[in-house]
C-alpha cells in the first residue's frame, strides 16, 4: 500500500471493562500523540459508546450482531450463523473506513477465559482477509497467543497470523504457541505494550498497604456454571490469607482488573467485615477505579501488591512495587520467570493461604532487593517496546513523521535587555 496512513483503526475488545485490553490502547493512543500527532486514531470495538465517551476516539461497533449479555447471553446457532454472515461484507467496509488497521496488545490469539472460535477468532480473520483485500495494512501488535485445543480456533489464529502485514507477539511462548500451530514466519518479540504505558510512576508506598488484585474466576473456560466451585474455592482460600493478614496489622486494598471483578471485591469486603466487626475505617477499602491509570495509582500506594489478573501484575511490575502474583495462566509465571522472581508466583487454583500470607510478609521484608532489581528490567522492558512501536511505524505503517522542531535561536544581552545603551563605542 501506498497511500499514506493517516486514519489509523485500532480493533479489539476496547472499552468493554477489561484495563489490560485499554492499557494497551491508551498506550498506543499516547505514543501516536507524542510521535505522529497527525495520524487520527480510531476505533472498531464491542463498545463504540464507552470508548467515544472515554478516550474522544472515532468509534464504531466490531460485529453486525453485537453479543448479548445477561441471563440470555448464549447466542443461538442461527443467530451466530446470521451475524457471521454479516460481517463478511461488513468487514470489507470496515476495513476501507482506515488507512491502516492495528490491534494493540491483549492475548487475542489466546483461548483462555471461554474464547469461543466464531467470536473474536472468526472476526479477527475475515478483518484480516479485508484489509489483504482492500490493501490496507493489518497489524498484529505485540499480541498474546497460546496453544489452541480447538482445531478450528487453532486454524483461525494461524489464518490471521499468516494474512497481517506485521506479527509481533510479548513473550517467546506466543511465538512457539504459533509456530508450532503451523505459521511459517518470522515473529518479532517484545515484552507487552503496557510497559510503555504513559502514567506516572513517582507515588511514594504507604507503609503497611497492601493492594490486592483480585478477579472473577470461573475456570479457564470461564463458565459461570461448571466454573461457580473454582470461583468459590479461590474465594474462601484468599478470605483466609487476607484475615490473617488483617491480623498482622497490615491495611488491605482490594481491586480488580476488569469492571467484572466487582462481584468479587464486594464479595470480600463484606466476608472480611463480617469476620472482624470491630475493625476501625480504612483498614479495607475498595477504591473505585475505570482506568489502567487509576489502578495505577492505587498500586502505587501499596508497598506489597498481590495480582491475579495479567495486567494488573505488569501495572504492578512497572510501578517497581514488591508483587506476589496469583496467576490464572501460565503467561504470569512466564513474566516473573522471565525477571527471575518465580519464588513470588502460584497459580489461581493452587493458591494456599498459609504461602500466600508469607510472601506477602518475605516481599515486604526484601522490597528494597526486589525494587532495585526491578529498576533495571522494567526499564529494558519499557525500552523494547517503544523500539517496536517506532519499527511499526517506520517499516509496516510509514506513518508520515513530523518536521523537526528547529532549536531556539540563542538570545544575546542587546535583545533581552531593551534598557541597555547601545551606542557604537
Amino acid at each position: 500500500m501506498s497511500r499514506p496512513v493517516v486514519r489509523l483503526a485500532c480493533y479489539g475488545y476496547l472499552g468493554s471493562g477489561n484495563l489490560g485490553n485499554d492499557a494497551s490502547l491508551e498506550t498506543l493512543v499516547a505514543w501516536l500523540a507524542a510521535e505522529h500527532p497527525g495520524v487520527e486514531p480510531r476505533c472498531i470495538t464491542l463498545a463504540p459508546d464507552a470508548v467515544e465517551l472515554r478516550y474522544k476516539i472515532p468509534s464504531v461497533p466490531l460485529a453486525a450482531l453485537a453479543p448479548r449479555s445477561g441471563p440470555d447471553a448464549s447466542a443461538s446457532p442461527a443467530r451466530k450463523l446470521a451475524g457471521r454472515l454479516l460481517d463478511l461484507p461488513r468487514s470489507l467496509r470496515l476495513a476501507g473506513t482506515a488507512d491502516a488497521v492495528v490491534v494493540p496488545g491483549m492475548g487475542v490469539l489466546e483461548e483462555s477465559l471461554g474464547v469461543r472460535p466464531w467470536g473474536l477468532p472468526a472476526w479477527l480473520t475475515l478483518l484480516a482477509l479485508a484489509c489483504r483485500l482492500r490493501r490496507r495494512p493489518f497489524v498484529l501488535l505485540d499480541v498474546g497467543a497460546e496453544p489452541a485445543s480447538d482445531p478450528l480456533t487453532r486454524r483461525l489464529f494461524v489464518a490471521t497470523a499468516r494474512l497481517a502485514t506485521h506479527v509481533s507477539v510479548r513473550d517467546s511462548w506466543s511465538a512457539e504457541s504459533l509456530h508450532a500451530a503451523g505459521l511459517h514466519r518470522a515473529l518479532i518479540i517484545a515484552p507487552d505494550l503496557a510497559f510503555a504505558h504513559p502514567c506516572p510512576r513517582d507515588t511514594a508506598p504507604e507503609p503497611g498497604l497492601v493492594a490486592v488484585g483480585v478477579m472473577a474466576y470461573y475456570g479457564r473456560r470461564g463458565d459461570p456454571v461448571t466454573g461457580t466451585p473454582l470461583r468459590q474455592a479461590y474465594v474462601n482460600i484468599l478470605t483466609t490469607a487476607l484475615l490473617r493478614l488483617l491480623d498482622d496489622g497490615f491495611r488491605l486494598m482490594l481491586l480488580g482488573g476488569d469492571l467484572l471483578d466487582t462481584e468479587v471485591t464486594d464479595e470480600l469486603a463484606d466476608v472480611l467485615a463480617r469476620a472482624r466487626p470491630d475493625l476501625p475505617p480504612g483498614r479495607v477499602t475498595v477504591p473505585p477505579f475505570t482506568t489502567f491509570t487509576e489502578v495505577s495509582a492505587a498500586l502505587a500506594r501499596a508497598e506489597v501488591v498481590v495480582a491475579s489478573r495479567f495486567h494488573t501484575l505488569i501495572a504492578a511490575l512497572r510501578l517497581r512495587r514488591p508483587t506476589v502474583s496469583v496467576g490464572y495462566s501460565a503467561k504470569s509465571a512466564r513474566l516473573l520467570r522471565s525477571l527471575h522472581l518465580e519464588d513470588y508466583h502460584t497459580g489461581i487454583e493452587d493458591l494456599d493461604a498459609t504461602w500466600l500470607v508469607d510472601r506477602v510478609h518475605r516481599a515486604r521484608r526484601e522490597a528494597g532487593e526486589l525494587t532495585g532489581r526491578l529498576d533495571d528490567a522494567v526499564g529494558d522492558h519499557t525500552a523494547q517496546v517503544l523500539d517496536l512501536l517506532r519499527r511499526v511505524a517506520r517499516h509496516d505503517l510509514r506513518l508520515p513523521v513530523p518536521p523537526p522542531v528547529p532549536p531556539p535561536v540563542p538570545r544575546t544581552g542587546h535583545q533581552d535587555d531593551p534598557s541597555e545603551d547601545r551606542t557604537p563605542a
